[in-house]
């Protein structure tokens, strides 16, 4: 599971902000005294989003919009996005985040901090959980990850981090699924760090962060983390990250995006490899299957309506298992579903989104959700 699960009910909002882009234009003229400078923005809203995880969502989130250099056009968007919401599962996030853009965009700065108490469901670990009701339990997370990007080329980055997490005042059944399954960071102790360092090389050729029609994104991150560290555990992790966009009509998109994680080494339960949420592996809820690996994928057509509307048509695949050798064809979960959008800012291209989607088990679930999935 990425630690940062916890993080994507305040980034409903935030994820269509923080990771914003703006269409590179020509750059400003030394003579061209025409273009006026970029005006900064500060942007104070209730929040309200739906999904299986979190029932109902309210709350208030504010971003603030600027450039680190006003007069350069082709220079993309600075956002610090914050947020405080609450849900009708009893669940409570505060989260503050950046993606600034120093000036020539030599550098990239991107950060995520969060406090989150948060009760969860729990059916075990490993790909073979079919059938078994879900066990509640609750815990308190803290999470830093400030990040640092340099250009190297054109559209290719290469960046690196660090990585903190808390994890505490956890409770849950004892002789349950945490201590029949041995679970790290649960059964072994009610609380534990980790800690380490993060390196990335990200490719981004999209021509749009919201509603990309064309262009792809490459992004892997490796992360280490190591009791030399400060960290209660010794494991490392991969995540390999790959979307590509193709118009197929004027107006009409197939959007494609594989993201899988291996992890390696003693990983405790928050850290593992998930399926499911709002973003992938829709219709089923997030962390029904979790192991140490996962692989997955989507595919989705995005078609306009009429006006402000427009539709999707979605598909997805994917498995979670303890090696790379217990993956097996006839253990993938499928999950299929369809939805409507809503253009909430059209020149930003910002939708809201409406989603139904069902896993193997055939119940529907919905996601009422701020920006597309990917």
């Amino acid at each position: 599971m990425k630690m940062r699960l916890p993080l994507v009910f305040i980034f409903l909002f935030a994820s269509s902000v923080l990771w914003a882009q703006t269409d590179v234009s020509t750059p400003l003229s030394k003579k061209d005294s025409t273009i006026k400078p970029y005006k900064n923005k500060l942007l104070i809203f209730p929040l309200t989003a739906r999904s299986i995880e979190t029932n109902w969502v309210f709350g208030v989130a504010n971003a603030f919009i600027f450039k680190t250099n006003k007069k350069d056009t082709a220079l993309r968007v600075s956002t610090i996005p914050s947020g405080l919401i609450y849900t009708l599962n009893n669940q409570i996030l505060i989260a503050v985040g950046a993606n600034i853009f120093l000036p020539k965009e030599r550098y990239i700065i991107r950060f995520e901090n969060s406090f989150s108490k948060f009760p969860d469901k729990f059916w075990g670990i490993g790909n073979r959980t079919d059938g078994k009701d879900p066990e509640s339990y609750t815990f308190t997370q803290f999470y830093i990850n400030p990040q640092l990007y340099r250009k190297v080329k054109g559209n290719l980055f290469l960046g690196g981090g660090v990585d903190f997490q808390r994890v505490f005042n956890l409770e849950y059944k004892a002789g349950g699924y945490f201590d029949q399954d041995q679970v790290l960071g649960a059964s072994d102790r009610g609380e534990y760090n980790v800690f380490g360092y993060s390196l990335f090389i990200n490719y981004d050729s999209r021509n749009h962060a919201y509603q990309p029609d064309r262009g792809a994104l490459f992004r892997v991150k490796f992360s280490d983390f190591n009791k030399a560290l400060v960290s209660d555990y010794d494991f490392r992790v991969l995540e390999i990250d790959f979307r590509k966009f193709i118009k197929v009509t004027r107006k009409s998109i197939l959007a494609v995006q594989s993201f899988n994680t291996f992890n390696f080494g003693n990983v405790p339960y928050r850290n593992l490899a998930i399926l499911g949420g709002n973003n992938m592996m829709r219709g089923y809820y997030a962390g029904r299957y979790r192991d140490r690996k996962a692989l997955t994928a989507q595919v989705e057509y995005r078609f306009p309506i009429k006006g402000r509307f427009a539709g999707v048509a979605f598909a997805s695949v994917g498995e979670v298992a303890n090696d790379f050798n217990d993956f097996a064809w006839e253990r993938i979960k499928p999950a299929v579903g369809t939805g409507v959008r809503f253009a909430v800012l059209r020149q930003e291209k910002l939708n809201l989104r409406l989603d139904v989607a069902a896993g193997n088990g055939g119940e529907l679930n919905y996601y009422i959700v701020l920006a597309e999935s990917f």
